[in-house]
């Protein structure tokens, strides 16, 4: 592993069909200045990146870890600039063992932030799916206490109780909020989230990290030789992006099981993310609520086969209390389709507040099983594009980089 001293970005990602289009854009921006680095176990095969620009280590061996973070502590007086990609586990421990003078960036992807931070968990569930989840073990109400934000607020604030509080409340307040996730949180200068909403999140948690903009695609790249088409007129609906839980199915299926739905198909992506279990229970459910209607896809199908899926619907219906699906909401309302997403979701009030046409799940009626109209579909057409065309992208990532180098700068003379 040899980290050149002139480099001035490491990036550090995980196999991931985001990636390559990534690297591409960085490289378009700012060509041959970035490090690509994949964590890999020694013998794995790449599932999605192709690019001939990355390199790997294994971040399960200890030495192998050992090494890639010497080699970048060793160039600290340079201040070199690190990217990470999603805030997982290991990019937790890789933050907490880089030097200070090192710039970290968190490229906050959704998972990494509400499957780590405590207040958030259990805010991503609607009240259906929330009953599956819980089943018979309702959350204890001394775990309530401890996870709210009148909590967190002491524990933020603990040297002033100090002295009042007793030691095993303290003791309680710091196991459950003072946790890996939080101390490397806490070592981040810059966040990047999918869209801004999120960085309010992130200053409630009380970093002092600042924002920076970027997205890992752009729609060219997203729709290549689709990029005409539409799906105005077209009938069939697509609920949801995976099979995590955090897709709230059953709320929505009991929502669309008031609806008559003529024939209309219901598809419904599960050949990813969610336990087997929870798989079984929504194409069960599915089938009850939905009969004939229903399809769910639970194997993995080509990309030309998804599109041709995807092309058929005019209506998508994403019950996300939390960020995700976002290239998918993207890419359809493109298309012209009609946006159903949950209310509380930061992504309803970025694209509310950007004047693109999205509606709120719950007022969801038959008659609204319709893509958009034809100027309303231009509405969104235009301004989609404006915030993620190739040409957008690149212009988000030239400011990143310039808020990263004023960072650094800031660093130096401190």
């Amino acid at each position: 592993m040899n980290l050149n001293k002139n480099n001035k970005v490491i990036h550090v990602f995980d196999d991931d069909k985001f990636i390559d289009p990534a690297i591409k854009l960085f490289e378009s921006v700012h060509p041959g200045i970035s490090e690509y680095w994949i964590i890999k176990k020694q013998g794995d095969v790449f599932q999605y990146v192709t690019s001939t620009l990355v390199k790997t280590f294994d971040a399960s061996d200890k030495e192998n870890f050992k090494s890639f973070i010497g080699r970048i502590n060793e160039i600290e007086d340079s201040y070199p600039i690190v990217f990470l990609h999603a805030l997982d586990q290991t990019k937790q421990n890789i933050v907490l063992e880089l030097s200070q003078k090192i710039i970290k960036v968190w490229f906050i992807w959704g998972y990494d932030l509400y499957g780590n931070w405590p207040l958030l968990k259990n805010t991503i569930f609607e009240k259906n799916t929330k009953s599956y989840i819980y089943q018979a073990k309702k959350p204890k109400i001394k775990n309530k206490l401890i996870f709210s934000n009148s909590s967190f607020w002491l524990f933020k604030n603990l040297r002033l109780f100090k002295y009042l509080l007793p030691s095993k409340i303290i003791n309680i307040l710091d196991v459950n909020f003072n946790t890996v996730f939080y101390k490397a949180a806490a070592k981040i200068d810059i966040v990047v989230p999918v869209i801004f909403e999120e960085f309010k999140i992130i200053k409630k948690i009380g970093l002092k990290a600042i924002y920076a903009p970027f997205a890992y695609g752009s729609i060219e790249g997203l729709l290549g030789n689709k990029i005409s088409n539409n799906v105005l007129g077209k009938s069939n609906i697509l609920v949801g992006n995976s099979a995590d839980p955090s897709n709230n199915h059953l709320d929505i299926f009991l929502k669309l099981s008031q609806i008559n739905l003529g024939n209309k198909k219901v598809y419904v992506p599960l050949s990813y993310g969610g336990s087997q279990d929870y798989i079984e229970f929504i194409i069960r459910k599915g089938k009850e609520l939905l009969g004939s209607n229903f399809i769910p896809l639970t194997d993995f199908i080509t990309l030309q086969e998804y599109n041709e899926i995807l092309l058929s619907c005019g209506v998508i219906v994403f019950n996300h209390v939390r960020q995700q699906g976002v290239g998918n909401i993207v890419t359809m309302g493109y298309f012209g389709a009609r946006i159903f997403v949950n209310s509380k979701s930061p992504v309803y009030k970025s694209f509310k507040d950007s004047g693109i046409k999205i509606f709120d799940f719950k007022s969801l009626k038959e008659i609204d099983l319709v893509s958009l109209d034809k100027k309303e579909y231009e509405i969104n057409k235009e301004k989609l594009f404006n915030l993620y065309s190739e040409e957008a992208a690149k212009k988000k990532i030239a400011k990143l980089f310039d808020i990263a180098w004023e960072v650094k700068n800031k660093k130096k003379l401190n």
